[in-house]
């Protein structure tokens, strides 16, 4: 998964509180969330948790797991759709992105050379992620339990990490473009 590029230690390892963001509702079930930066009052997606979601057995935190990939890409798009920019644009935070199977490089490469307005910004983040979300779904049979995460498929666990690493590139993109739309400057 793209936490192991974020430097997480273990898959049991407990989310830290980096910030102190106030959430825009206090009832949720997922540890994802929009906010507004409190030092541009632009709204944000927040980050992805690089730890496991709790549950009673390995299958309990991998569906929550895939339930937090489907409302970070709808949050996401729905902010990007919000954002309303019909000047195509760089996909600035793939520039550098390499990611670990070959047919998703190909996709990255693709999005290095190719300006997208903030409606198509929102249209691919969702596509991205609900296919990040699917291929977690449908391979529920093949979990470890002791790293309810990871798939025993190697290769296709490769095509899961490349989707997470681009959902999450994508939704970067969406929150320099918010920071931008509200401040006026070029982030």
């Amino acid at each position: 998964m793209a936490s192991q590029t974020k430097g997480r230690e273990s898959w049991t390892e407990e989310e830290s509180t980096r910030t102190s963001i106030r959430q825009s509702s206090p009832l949720k079930l997922s540890r994802v969330f929009r906010f507004i930066d409190p030092q541009t009052s632009a709204p944000q997606i927040s980050d992805f948790p690089d730890s496991n979601p709790t549950g009673d057995t390995p299958l309990e935190i991998r569906m929550k797991h895939f339930t937090e990939i489907e409302n970070f890409t709808f949050l996401a798009f729905t902010l990007a759709h919000e954002l309303g920019g019909t000047t195509p644009r760089p996909i600035r935070t793939v520039i550098d992105l390499q990611v670990p199977d070959e047919e998703f490089q190909n996709f990255v490469n693709q999005a290095k050379t190719t300006p997208v307005t903030d409606e198509e910004l929102a249209d691919t983040v969702l596509d991205v992620g609900i296919n990040w979300e699917h291929f977690v779904a449908s391979n529920d049979n093949l979990l470890i339990p002791e790293h309810p995460l990871k798939i025993t498929d190697v290769l296709m666990q490769e095509k899961i990490d490349a989707l997470d690493i681009i959902t999450e590139a994508f939704v970067r993109e969406v929150n320099l473009r918010s920071v931008e739309k509200k401040t006026g400057r070029k982030t």
